[in-house]
């Protein structure tokens, strides 16, 4: 029920439509704009992160890109949070900015680049799965996919700087010559480093396709594997792939730009000839086309706003191993502040979406109850060792060993406090029993 009520932002023709002008350097600087004003503007509780497991839980939002293997596997790692999907990736990145969900899951390469683009995110040192990223072709393109195995078996594979320079065309030639292969070199470039530009590769000079170009897929929304550059030109990792990949071949090609969910039917139907993209390698899908060897290594990756994030061996977080229920109830309480704020301050906030910040009250307002009854035993307790002073009348029974001093010490008024000496306690009890009950009233 609750999983029905989050709405999938960013789905449908007009959002496909609308998503067309935007690249997602744009979205970044919008959405550090938005932060400048406030975290959580979109109205989520901004409550510390301290580990992949404080995710897995029914108040946290986790979105990512429709029917990637990435956001499956986030669901699978986190299954009591709420999953949110979104068209593009750059509608989940925005969506992590304005404080709309808690994380997003996707593959750690293009995490990793948005870490290194702007640093008010964070990526989780743990990760969800491990992808297979691929090339797709046609059941019927059997030999073409054999020569992009080939293709990605040299460029991942280790060689001398003179080697990549002077062999293959110049088509695994590195730009840093400290790279120990071609791969290692576009790793660093596309993922770890800011707004890194297209290398000069030339095209091949007599190519064997001559007037036939190859037709190769190509998603142009997808930072920092394939994307869109300010001259309307496709750049990127997959990008670079696919242009090394023919001085190797020696053949012409030509993008055709589709959007990740129409990829996969281009290929089935033989529009294309392969695509790349961040295609999702799985079992289902090679019943209906071939993919390549692996030609990127990328795990699933959860990222969270940096602000977030608290590690659970932060000396902040060093008190809260005294006790457990008293820092679960503060957070209990942190949450429903939150929400409430939430729900009073936006106008046009949905129906579904006002019932079920009620639905998580009601658990709120539940859970200081629970907590009084064991603050309630805790005083019990340890009232009880103060009775003990009652039975212990025998330091006042040692004056009989001196009949002379015993008048004197006359234990009979002795033993007279010792009874105020026990109410005290159970008056102080009452009045933490009395200020126990009244404090959940007053919230």
């Amino acid at each position: 029920m609750r999983t029905q009520l989050i709405k999938k932002l960013g789905s449908g023709s007009s959002s496909r439509e609308s998503r067309r002008g935007f690249l997602f350097l744009v979205v970044l600087s919008i959405g550090s704009l938005a932060l400048l004003a406030g975290e959580g503007c979109g109205g989520r509780p901004a409550t510390p992160i301290h580990s992949l497991e404080d995710l897995n839980n029914p108040n946290m939002i986790v979105g990512g890109e429709t029917e990637t293997v990435s956001l499956r596997m986030g669901q699978e790692a986190l299954p009591k949070a709420k999953i949110a999907n979104f068209a593009t990736p750059a509608d989940a990145y925005s969506a992590l900015l304005a404080g709309r969900i808690d994380a997003i899951a996707y593959d750690r390469p293009p995490l990793d680049y948005a870490a290194t683009q702007n640093d008010k995110y964070f990526v989780l040192p743990q990760t969800v799965g491990e992808g297979h990223i691929a090339v797709g072709a046609p059941l019927s393109k059997r030999d073409l996919m054999d020569k992009i195995n080939e293709f990605i078996a040299l460029y991942r594979a280790e060689h001398t700087y003179e080697e990549m320079c002077e062999k293959w065309n110049g088509a695994l030639k590195p730009v840093d010559p400290n790279s120990k292969s071609c791969y290692e070199d576009m790793y660093k470039r596309w993922v770890n480093t800011i707004d890194p530009p297209m290398p000069d590769i030339p095209k091949p000079q007599n190519p064997t396709n001559a007037g036939k170009p190859l037709i190769v897929g190509n998603d142009p929304q997808n930072v920092p594997m394939s994307f869109v550059d300010g001259n309307d030109q496709m750049t990127g990792f997959d990008s670079e792939f696919v242009m090394r990949f023919a001085l190797w071949y020696n053949v012409e090609f030509e993008f055709k730009r589709l959007y990740y969910d129409a990829l996969f039917p281009a290929v089935e139907s033989g529009q294309l000839d392969f695509a790349v993209g961040n295609l999702d390698k799985t079992p289902e899908r090679a019943e209906t086309m071939l993919f390549s060897d692996d030609y990127i290594e990328c795990p699933a990756g959860i990222m969270i706003l940096k602000s977030r994030w608290q590690p659970l061996n932060d000396a902040s977080e060093a008190p809260a191993d005294e006790t457990e229920s008293a820092p679960e109830a503060d957070v209990v309480e942190v949450e429903a502040t939150e929400v409430e704020t939430t729900v009073e301050a936006p106008a046009e906030t949905a129906t579904d979406e006002i019932v079920e910040v009620e639905t998580e009250a009601e658990i709120v307002e539940t859970a200081p109850e629970a907590s009084d009854v064991e603050e309630e035993l805790v005083v019990e307790t340890v009232s009880e060792p103060e009775v003990a002073p009652e039975t212990a009348p025998e330091p006042a029974a040692e004056p009989v060993s001196e009949p002379e001093v015993a008048p004197e010490a006359t234990p009979e008024p002795a033993a007279e406090p010792a009874p105020e000496a026990v109410e005290a306690p159970v008056d102080a009890d009452l009045e933490l029993e009395l200020e126990i009950d009244d404090a959940p009233k007053g919230e």
